[in-house]
């Protein structure tokens, strides 16, 4: 008789989110704990606006421009709960003009919020927060949207260009990028999206995701033209000159014959700036009206040393294939109206990264719960959001929770077994969902290990492309002796020289790092050819570490499904591995007596393509 498999339903749970608590579960490590764990916030504000206006420098931010930031800081709270860290918000006005940012005196008066969060590690039981790895989240009115070109943003010109980047490189599957691409999603439709080059407020920020929200979602910037742009390096090339003549002077005043030398060097080099910006401008005679597009910020050094500051290749070579970002500068006035207590556009821009749960807890919080539409309306559209309050799209304290499915007889049985000390054939987990009962890392590419059924196979498996996968219910220790069995199979096609399959059982709870384990490798071969395996052994009794190879016979990938079965064996001293019941002689090792194995976790450290996969099912361990 067939066992009933109940079908799985979604429930919505509201938590209650536990601030700085640490709950021991079985196999967790540390990281693991922390990244499951939902800290939240120092303190949730509830800011009500400020009373009085306040001073940066020469500017003066008034009462309703500090009362958004408030809006902005409570609108994030009530938006994303962090996961994994510990967040703060904290409100921010700009510039504030130092002598090194002289230029930003031509930038707009910027006001806002920003909410960091930060890496944690356990001290004593509590998680701590490890200082300057603030990730930022920031809503900012006004600010710069890109990187400004600084030598250019004189004389009350400031001239910028938004640089971007792909954070979807190197495979990531079309189902990621589908899923969290602020430039695919429907929310973000009416708005300009960028992956954008990180400003000087984005701390710890190689990129950003931003959206710029502006009136009737046309940007408010001017457009630079290639005639322009040449006059102003013109400029740009004639006052570093001179400035340069200047230094000369001063710095070697007593000493005539230093001025001339270093007087006929810098010379010489005006003269080839000045040649390569004659090239440019008879290059670029018939294109003077387009608007401008550069690849990076140039410098007057770029001239002289000939290079063409519209591909960053030499003047006189062709124009490679290279991505290049239009140049903009602010409209004459912007700092003067830039005081008004409405904002001319509103940036909104976080960091995160697809290996880094934190990060991308944040983002997916941020997609799905931060209501981008009503920003907009309340500033550009008003009366669409006339006495309505701010409400997320999706409440940050709801969480989905996915009942599991019935355990398969075999299941059933194996519970009652005493001889048997862990089973799991995923009959439990749902299909398409993450296994139950494991802790499940995302790989590098944003996807985590699924639940599979195969047609013509019996039973459920796990597919593994790029994880690190930990058993939360393994009772520890094992037992002294134990045997460990699984089926592992990988489809046709999976790529010869791939990454392994790595299962390892350690004696301490930190995936066995500076702890005493033993490592078993395994991956198949190609046309019909077996595959190979390796042990390693790693423990302090013995003298050195051990490292063995052998094959796996029948373990290719010319079929449809390529399945075999692995068993490791500890028998006393005896360290001995089979596949589909034949010893692999080459991989016989020994272990030291009565040594305690606490921990096991398997891994596939990279999937760079659609086969390569592993599937596992039918894990075992045994008493012996």
């Amino acid at each position: 008789m067939k066992s009933i498999v109940v079908e799985p339903v979604k429930i919505l749970l509201t938590i209650t989110l536990l601030v700085l608590s640490y709950v021991a579960v079985s196999q967790k490590t540390d990281k693991q704990l922390i990244t499951d764990s939902s800290f939240g916030w120092y303190k949730v504000y509830h800011f009500k606006g400020v009373k009085e206006p306040r001073n940066l420098g020469d500017r003066t931010f008034s009462i309703r421009q500090l009362s958004i930031c408030d809006s902005f800081a409570n609108w994030i709270q009530a938006s994303y709960i962090p996961k994994g860290t510990i967040g703060d918000v904290r409100k921010v006005i700009m510039p504030k003009i130092g002598l090194y940012n002289k230029h930003q005196a031509f930038s707009p008066q910027g006001f806002g919020a920003t909410s960091y969060t930060w890496d944690l590690e356990m001290k004593n039981g509590k998680a701590e927060i490890i200082r300057e790895t603030e990730i930022p989240w920031g809503i900012t009115a006004n600010e710069v949207p890109g990187r400004t070109l600084e030598n250019l943003s004189i004389n009350g010109d400031y001239y910028f260009f938004m640089e971007e980047t792909d954070p979807f490189e190197n495979g990531v599957p079309k189902e990621v990028i589908d899923k969290y691409d602020i430039k695919k999603l429907g929310q973000f439709r009416n708005f300009h999206t960028m992956h954008s080059t990180a400003s000087r407020y984005d701390r710890n920020a190689n990129y950003v995701e931003a959206v710029l929200l502006c009136k009737n979602n046309q940007l408010p910037f001017l457009k630079v033209s290639v005639e322009e742009l040449l006059s102003k390096a013109e400029k740009l090339i004639v006052t570093d000159h001179e400035n340069k003549l200047i230094d000369i002077r001063e710095k070697n005043k007593d000493n005539q014959k230093s001025i001339d030398y270093f007087s006929q060097y810098e010379n010489d080099n005006f003269q080839k700036a000045l040649v390569t910006l004659a090239k440019h401008k008879e290059k670029y005679k018939s294109k003077m009206k387009e608007w401008a597009s550069i690849p990076s910020i140039f410098y007057s050094i770029d001239f002289v040393n000939g290079q063409d500051i519209f591909t960053r290749y030499k003047i006189n070579e062709g124009t490679p294939n290279l991505k290049t970002y239009p140049v903009y500068k602010f409209a004459p006035g912007i700092v003067e109206e830039s005081k008004q207590d409405k904002p001319l556009w509103i940036r909104v821009t976080w960091s995160w990264s697809l290996p880094d749960e934190r990060t991308r807890h944040m983002h997916e919080s941020i997609i799905n719960n931060f209501n981008f539409q009503y920003l907009y309306d309340f500033f550009f559209d008003p009366e669409k959001v006339k006495n309505k309050q701010y409400q997320p799209l999706k409440d940050p304290r709801t969480k989905e929770l996915t009942v599991a499915a019935e355990k398969s007889a075999t299941a059933k049985k194996a519970a009652m077994d005493k001889t048997i000390h862990y089973f799991d054939d995923f009959s439990s987990s749902v299909i398409n969902e993450k296994p139950v009962g494991w802790y499940n890392e995302g790989s590098s590419t944003g996807l985590y290990a699924l639940v599979t059924s195969i047609k013509g196979e019996e039973g459920k498996w796990m597919v593994i492309r790029g994880n690190t996968l930990t058993p939360l219910t393994l009772a520890k220790p094992l037992p002294l002796n134990f045997a460990v069995s699984f089926d592992v199979a990988v489809p046709k096609g999976f790529t010869w020289g791939a990454k392994s399959l790595e299962w390892v059982i350690g004696s301490e709870m930190k995936e066995a790092v500076g702890g005493e384990y033993f490592s078993f490798k395994i991956r198949p071969g190609f046309d019909g050819r077996a595959g190979s395996t390796e042990l390693s052994t790693h423990f302090k009794a013995t003298t050195r570490d051990g490292l063995k190879y052998g094959t796996a016979a029948g373990f290719s990938n010319d079929k449809e499904f390529n399945r075999v079965n692995i068993r490791i064996r500890k028998n006393d001293t005896e360290l001995s591995v089979f596949i589909d019941g034949q010893p692999i002689k080459e991989l016989l090792s020994l272990v030291p007596p009565d040594t305690k194995f606490t921990s096991m976790y398997l891994k596939h450290s990279r999937s760079d393509g659609n086969t390569e996969m592993y599937y596992i099912s039918n894990i075992k361990i045994t008493k012996e």
